[in-house]
């Protein structure tokens, strides 16, 4: 939702793609700087106590944000600063949450859990686009923050009454005896040491950089499509929404075959985005993005089972960090997309992006036929 509303409004006050795209690389940003470091972090200290911290700092400055768009007191460069805090908490997240998530479940149901998992972060992303453009276009943008704080509140009470049964999985299992220098040492040398991490990483690497990277640019094409503020809002959560269902039946399956599911995900996704690239319809418009959410699940669900069933157990805080520096191809994705937009449109720019992305994808996973194989 944050993400959402400041995206919207810098749109609002630019007209400009690049600036908009600006907006998802601040919030991705931190995945690339700090991924390896933080997820370090997450094998050595009490994971309860970082998420718990992290909730404690963005819940004050969404309501500060808040303040700041009522009194027009946030310029563009306010924006920017601002989904880059809230890019560090969701980077935060990611590797300790997560850890505990999976670390609750044990190995036989680690898949389960990921699909379950990522179904309840497309809900959010859905459920937060589609009512922050409700709340701007019913009260306006400042009261979106609000919102956001409230919802920090919330999700701090209930990670706070759930830990309660994680018990040991809210601590660090490992690093006992070891300094911070050698573990990050160690989450690097997992890249090295770990073939197939590293190929499945390049397929992270690819969706990040020529799928997900399109999102900052759903205000310019609402505006082409001559839609408002609620209606961008369900733009930005149609794909969501297909990414709520596809996880929800791949959580409700035990289905192993981890690999292909990866890549074929992956693979029709891209060509999804490709199609709605290119409608001038906004019916059709909401359907494509609809069922690209639905085979970019595939991708989504089995990204992390994959990424920790390639690991030792002690080593999962690690490779979830190397997991969100792969993720950090994001924010370059966002730039560059946004300067071929602002040279073009934000339909070429979209088009030639995403099908360099697929045949490249196509071609990687024909080298590396054993991805394929991958279970989960």
């Amino acid at each position: 939702m944050a993400v959402f509303a400041t995206t919207y409004r810098v749109h609002a006050q630019t007209s400009d793609p690049l600036a908009a795209q600006v907006v998802g690389a601040a919030f991705m940003a931190p995945m690339f700087l700090g991924g390896a470091i933080v997820g370090t972090m997450t094998d050595r200290l009490d994971r309860y106590r970082s998420v718990s911290t992290s909730l404690g700092v963005l819940i004050p400055l969404a309501g500060l944000m808040g303040l700041a768009v009522a009194n027009d007191h946030a310029p563009v460069w306010v924006s920017y600063v601002f989904v880059f805090c809230i890019g560090t908490g969701n980077l935060i997240d990611m590797t300790s949450r997560r850890s505990i998530a999976f670390d609750l479940v044990g190995a036989s149901l680690i898949a389960n859990a990921a699909a379950m998992e990522t179904l309840a972060l497309h809900a959010g992303n859905t459920l937060g686009s589609l009512s922050g453009g409700l709340v701007i276009d019913l009260v306006g943008t400042a009261w979106v923050y609000v919102v956001v704080a409230g919802l920090y509140v919330i999700a701090g009470a209930a990670f706070r009454r759930g830990a309660r049964t994680a018990g040991a999985a809210l601590r660090a299992p490992s690093s006992l005896g070891t300094s911070a220098r050698q573990d990050l040492r160690a989450a690097f040398g997992l890249l090295l040491t770990n073939g197939l991490l590293r190929q499945l990483l390049v397929i992270t690497v690819l969706m990040n950089f020529f799928y997900y990277a399109f999102t900052p640019l759903i205000p310019a094409f609402a505006d082409e499509l001559g839609v408002g503020p609620l209606a961008t809002g369900a733009m930005a959560s149609a794909m969501g929404f297909g990414s709520v269902t596809g996880a929800f039946l791949l959580s409700r399956l035990r289905c192993q075959r981890g690999g292909l599911l990866h890549i074929g995900g992956s693979c029709g996704a891209m060509v999804m985005l490709i199609a709605f690239a290119n409608m001038t319809w906004y019916p059709a418009a909401l359907l494509t993005l609809f069922v690209a959410g639905v085979f970019g699940s595939g991708f989504g669900a089995t990204q992390s089972a994959l990424v920790v069933s390639l690991v030792d157990e002690s080593q999962r805080g690690r490779a979830l960090g190397v997991l969100s520096m792969a993720i950090g191809a994001l924010p370059f994705g966002m730039f560059s997309l946004g300067l071929v937009a602002r040279r073009t449109d934000p339909q070429l720019a979209l088009t030639l992006s995403v099908t360099s992305g697929l045949c490249i994808l196509l071609g990687w996973q024909a080298l590396r036929p054993q991805l394929r194989s991958l279970r989960t």
